[in-house]
């Protein structure tokens, strides 16, 4: 295996699982609810990192799926950037993952609202210098693409 391309899944290795740690911090030591689309944002980084630790381990190359996998990742992010600006409606996927049930009482459900464990794809749980979670992940996913266009060159 080249060095250039060692590197790179390395570098797509560390990235990824950054990323993924972060989400997770958020979750549950900063007790952030993440939406059904926020967790779905999760898999193109699962993806991404067993490609790199297959492709680092052996000596073929993976460069079309992880661009692929990128693709669909900021596909993701820039739909769900979308839901939470208005742009587009949430679909089915953005149902909440708590489901409220006919005989719930009112005291129930007040409990419920107010403990938090709702999370919406509408509504950023965490925002950081103007840009909420998806956004951020819009941009790393981008970051990503060139990191693997510019592979691509070498």
């Amino acid at each position: 295996m080249s060095i250039k391309r060692e590197n790179l899944y390395l570098s797509l290795l560390c990235l990824s699982v950054a990323c993924l740690a972060f989400a997770y911090f958020v979750e549950y030591v900063m007790n952030l609810v993440a939406c059904p689309l926020c967790i779905y944002q999760r898999f193109p980084c699962l993806i991404l990192i067993m490609l790199s630790i297959i492709s680092l381990s052996s000596n073929k190359n993976y460069f079309s799926y992880c661009f692929i996998t990128i693709l669909c990742a900021i596909l993701l992010a820039g739909y769900h950037s979308g839901v939470e600006r208005g742009f587009f409606a949430s679909s089915s996927m953005c149902s909440p993952l708590v489901s409220i049930s006919d005989n719930l009482s009112s005291v129930d459900f007040k409990k419920m609202l107010y403990s938090g464990h709702i999370g919406t794809c509408k509504k950023p749980a965490l925002v950081i210098f103007g840009f909420s979670m998806t956004e951020w992940n819009l941009l790393f996913n981008a970051f990503l693409l060139v990191l693997l266009t510019k592979y691509r060159k070498l």
